[in-house]
């Protein structure tokens, strides 16, 4: 943050003979710098430093220009000479920081903001430049005063949770959402970092009336005085939050690890630091930083320490510890239990005594748990090598390759937790619980015997088992929802998959959700999530992301993981800008023409999330149907014959076949030699789909018999319950498009624009095993280890066959000579809006 910029300009000694000219030139040049004109800016300091030659406020401003200009060595000169003349200047010894720092040397770039900080001990910026360097700024924190009476905003109370108000104590339902932060193009651990970002965010989910928000790991202090601004400007609708302390599983999966375990705890404390606004956090690779003097804690509703424990490294750790069975602790305790029990009694202990001794304060706080732990037993879901024996004695083959967690070994139960009598606040359950995994909430008859007010909802009869188990005792439901992604990861009996939904359908679910958590006597539920995040993965598509660090470039519009988000990120532009099926005809028009025949024409175009085609002219759809030829890579290899186009093949080898028959009858379909995916096959027994991957896909093969592959993808295994009943394995077409206008149905593939003469169809980047769109990577091949080898393709070509309905036969051919090379990038274009979800939250919360 630059400071005093106008007031340098007039900074001008008195000798100078043309000081009100320079005077001119320079707050000029101020001006151009704050609109990032930074060429003008330096024409008009230049004129400044002409007029008057060593002019402070110009010396400094050419410095600002420099940098900008990435000369750090000029700009250093230029400070230099300013704080020469003025060493009471805060702005030019800052910017010598800046400049000595991106010169490589650090110690010097340290001395100069330690020396702004003592010129102005308010100025953030050199204050953070240090904390990035992970140098102590030298301005020591306040001390802390402990209040004398104990404060205590949020209790548990029976099944629920209670805050205090100036009448009393009063129940508080958790109306919440997940608010995770990376945009489109950043990692998870590249925050926002600026207040108005955060400031429209919480007015938005205050907007969908969610009176809580809940983040996992500390977040930048742009996050917490934005909440406390809005709490304090709003207090009839201030947000609660549920903070977590994050922690990645220990090596070798020894929780107890001296190294480990202490830097959790020192997590734990500067979390709690922070809340009552007195932490001064250095940088940390992956962690937010900065000084933390936002109080928040009258408004932190609770902790939730922890991630998603993983069965394996919870099952090591019991076998680790067998000797730990009990925990005795100062606010919490245990008195029989397995060694994970104990373990995470004695954390939430350790924090809650920590908050205790430094601010005399106390708050509800939980672990994380889900379906995965949870202490409930299910019949349809044994461990694999139960799995293995089962096989064998029914005479299934074995599948020793089977990954998938043990979902029934190994439990985390909060029930043998209890709350010593000098915990004023409580402790409850929390769990990360969605209706399409694990298997078992499909498969158990309990679950599928139950309904809700909502219809028969296996999701509410496992929700009922979860709180029954946890009577007299709050449980949260603190992650819950569906995506609307197009891909499909897992099927659900009830329809409530993981992924598959378009944006309406998500808003209905999400809703439903909602209703049935509560239904079911939980204390609460947290929707997940707030955005749509780029950078994430689902096990059907994590192997075809590649290279990984570069997914957070391109929009997966197949990968669930994607698309929980109540604010929508999409590739492009704007909205208005880019194409849609069925939207305005104008924006198909104006992507690049890459081949005409006849009366037709081929435009496609490409973002982050689709490729684009579009067919223009004669033959018209009523009268012809369509089969595109779409060559991925090489030209020498692929399928030189479309499916059903007789006559002479193709001049190259395609990867692919877009289909169009009718409204009702279209997809896109793969030479079989280049499916990632196992697909059935005649003759496949029960257990066929145990394996995800086609294990000799290849690109380097080619076909002249037109055969062509569905994408079809298991989503949901072969399984056998401990009883011997078998489950078929099932599965989507990945492949299989969907008609309609995208305004309609967010999952819309293609459409026919009859009047304007159009075909218009948008095909998501991994269904034509591009793996990443950014750097124009494809796949080429499974590797034995169970991973793909990929390289970067020169682009696509296209094979377009008109078929005549009534007599068949090839009405128009476009050949493929041209190649479509989009541009790549490494700064994604996007644009967000929010969803229907929105509003359907906002509707539901603001009706309790």
């Amino acid at each position: 943050m630059l400071m005093l910029l106008v007031a340098l300009a007039s900074q001008v000694p008195a000798p100078c003979l043309h000081a009100a000219a320079a005077a001119r030139e320079a707050t000029a040049g101020w001006g151009e710098y704050r609109r990032g004109a930074i060429v003008q800016a330096a024409t008009h300091f230049a004129v400044a430093d002409s007029l008057c030659p060593g002019d402070h406020a110009t010396q400094v401003g050419l410095g600002f220009v420099r940098l900008r200009q990435g000369q750090p060595a000029a700009a250093a000169e230029r400070f230099l000479g300013a704080v020469a003349s003025d060493t009471s200047d805060a702005e030019a010894w800052y910017g010598l920081g800046l400049a000595r720092s991106r010169q490589g040397q650090r110690a010097s770039a340290a001395d100069a903001w330690r020396r702004t900080l003592r010129l102005t001990p308010e100025y953030e910026d050199a204050e953070l430049q240090l904390l990035a360097l992970g140098i102590d700024s030298g301005l020591a924190l306040p001390a802390v005063v402990r209040p004398v009476d104990p404060e205590v905003a949020v209790r548990t109370a029976g099944e629920g949770l209670e805050i205090r108000t100036q009448g009393g104590w009063r129940p508080f339902y958790v109306k919440g959402i997940n608010l995770g932060v990376a945009l489109p193009g950043h990692f998870p651990s590249e925050f926002p970092t600026d207040d108005s970002t955060y400031s429209r965010w919480l007015a938005l989910i205050a907007g969908a009336r969610a009176n809580a928000i809940r983040v996992y790991t500390i977040l930048p202090p742009a996050f917490y005085r934005s909440l406390r601004a809005w709490n304090d400007a709003h207090p009839d609708r201030a947000l609660w939050l549920l903070h977590g302390v994050w922690t990645e599983l220990p090596p070798g999966d020894d929780y107890d690890g001296v190294a480990w375990k202490a830097g959790f705890r020192a997590e734990m404390r500067r979390v709690v630091d922070l809340l009552h606004g007195h932490a001064l956090i250095a940088a940390r690779p992956g962690h937010a930083f900065g000084r933390y003097d936002s109080d928040v804690s009258d408004h932190a509703l609770g902790f939730i320490i922890g991630r998603e424990w993983e069965p394996v490294s919870i099952r090591a750790y019991n076998a680790r510890r067998r000797d730990r069975t009990a925990f005795a602790g100062r606010f919490l305790a245990l008195d029989r239990g397995t060694p994970a029990d104990a373990w995470m009694a004695e954390q939430c202990d350790y924090l809650l005594t920590y908050e205790w001794d430094t601010y005399h304060a106390q708050r509800p706080i939980a672990y994380t748990n889900w379906p995965t732990l949870d202490p409930l037993s299910h019949p349809t879901e044994p461990t694999l090598e139960e799995e293995q024996r089962l096989r064998r004695r029914h005479g299934f083959p074995p599948n020793p390759r089977l990954k998938e967690y043990d979902n029934d070994r190994e439990s985390l139960d909060a029930m043998l937790v209890r709350a010593t009598s000098a915990n004023l606040a409580g402790y409850f359950a929390s769990y990360h619980a969605y209706p399409y995994y694990p298997d078992f909430i499909d498969l158990d008859s309990a679950y599928g015997a139950v309904g809700s007010a909502e219809g028969r909802s296996r999701y509410f009869g496992y929700l009922r088992g979860l709180t029954q188990h946890h009577a007299g005792r709050p449980l949260l439901i603190a992650e819950y929802g569906v995506p609307s992604s197009r891909g499909v990861s897992h099927l659900q009996a009830d329809g409530m998959g993981h992924g598959g939904h378009d944006e309406r359908a998500m808003a209905d679910i999400d809703a439903r959700l909602t209703r049935e958590v509560r239904a079911a006597g939980a204390a609460g539920g947290v929707l997940f999530a707030w955005l749509d995040e780029w950078f994430k993965h689902t096990w059907v598509t994590i192997d075809l992301e590649v290279p990984a660090e570069r997914s957070r470039l391109w929009h997966n519009v197949e990968d669930a993981e994607q698309h929980y988000g109540l604010m929508g990120e999409y590739g492009g532009a704007s909205g208005d800008a880019t194409p849609a099926p069925g939207g305005d005809p104008a924006v198909w028009r104006a992507l690049p023409v890459l081949a005409r025949a006849d009366s037709l024409v081929l435009r496609v175009g490409a973002d982050p999330s689709y490729l684009y085609v579009a067919l223009a002219g004669r033959p018209a759809f009523e009268s012809a149907r369509y089969v595109i030829g779409i060559d991925t890579y090489r030209r020498d290899r692929g399928q030189f014959r479309l499916p059903d186009v007789a006559g002479p093949t193709g001049e190259v080898g395609c990867e692919f076949a877009l289909v169009l028959n009718d409204t009702s009858d279209a997809q896109l379909m793969v030479a079989p030699w280049y499916n990632p995916f196992r697909g059935p096959r005649k003759g496949m027994g029960p257990t066929g789909l145990d394996l995800l991957y086609h294990e000799a896909a290849t690109v380097d093969k080619t076909g002249r018999d037109g055969a062509f592959d569905s994408l079809f993808v298991t989503t949901n295994r072969w399984r056998i319950a401990r009883s011997g009943r078998t489950y078929s394995a099932r599965g989507v077409n990945r492949g299989r498009l969907r008609y309609g206008r995208a305004q309609e149905s967010s999952l819309a593939d293609w459409y026919v624009e009859r009047a304007a003469g159009l075909v218009e169809v948008r095909i998501a980047w991994a269904l034509l095993n591009v793996t990443d769109p950014s750097s124009r990577h494809v796949m080429v091949r499974y590797r034995r280890n169970g991973t793909f080898e990929t390289t970067v393709t020169d682009g696509f070509r296209f094979d377009v066959a008109a078929l005549d309905r009534s007599r068949g036969g090839v009405v128009t051919r476009l050949g493929a000579g041209q190649t479509y090379a989009w541009p790549t990038w490494e700064v994604p274009t996007w644009h967000e809006r929010l969803k229907p979800a929105y509003e359907a939250m906002r509707d539901v919360w603001g009706s309790w």
